[in-house]
């Protein structure tokens, strides 16, 4: 069942969605990449944000971004315009939804904007389900266990590839047999 899901949606047009961030869910959090690709791997959005606030180094020790590589990124308002019109009306796909979720909620709240409305389907949860797992499962596990190239992990467009040819592992015959 999850194969033919995760067929549908790459074949109905969807975007894959990753973000980097200064920590986890809170009111405080901040993006500092962004990365949104379709299902072809064009990138539709790719950018460096510049955060309000300092970087922990814990964050910056997990993605390689310091405040010297942000210098000269565009604030979130900048990029929120586009983000919207690149993920509405689609499906998005994450690895672990529910962390960009909540992540553009806060961020969204701490700028005053609307929140976005998304369509949201779980790579990690459907990585899950494909292989009857009840734990959690980094990307760069899943992607191993699956064969499917590791590069420039914890970075957005990096992470977004990965999704996709992971959830184009999961989908397997199901995405080449349109008879479905």
């Amino acid at each position: 069942m999850i194969r033919q899901r995760a067929a549908e949606i790459l074949r109905a047009g969807c975007v894959i969605i990753d973000l980097e961030t200064t920590g986890f869910v809170s009111p405080t959090v901040e993006i500092v990449e962004i990365a949104v690709i379709d299902q072809t791997a064009k990138v539709l959005l790719h950018t460096l944000v510049k955060p309000q606030r300092a970087i922990p180094i814990g964050a910056s020790l997990v993605h390689g971004l310091y405040a010297e590589h942000l210098e000269d990124a565009p604030p979130f308002e900048q990029v929120y315009d586009q983000l919207k019109a690149v993920l509405s009306d689609r499906w998005a796909i994450a690895y672990n939804h529910t962390f960009e979720e909540g992540i553009l909620k806060s961020v969204c709240a701490q700028h005053g904007q609307a929140p976005l409305r998304v369509n949201w389907f779980c790579a990690m949860r459907g990585y899950q389900s494909f292989r009857g797992l009840h734990h959690f499962t980094k990307l760069t596990e899943a992607c191993q266990s699956e064969g499917v190239k590791i590069e420039n992990a914890h970075r957005a467009l990096g992470d977004c590839l990965m999704t996709l040819k992971l959830l184009e592992k999961i989908a397997g015959d199901f995405l080449i047999n349109d008879s479905v």
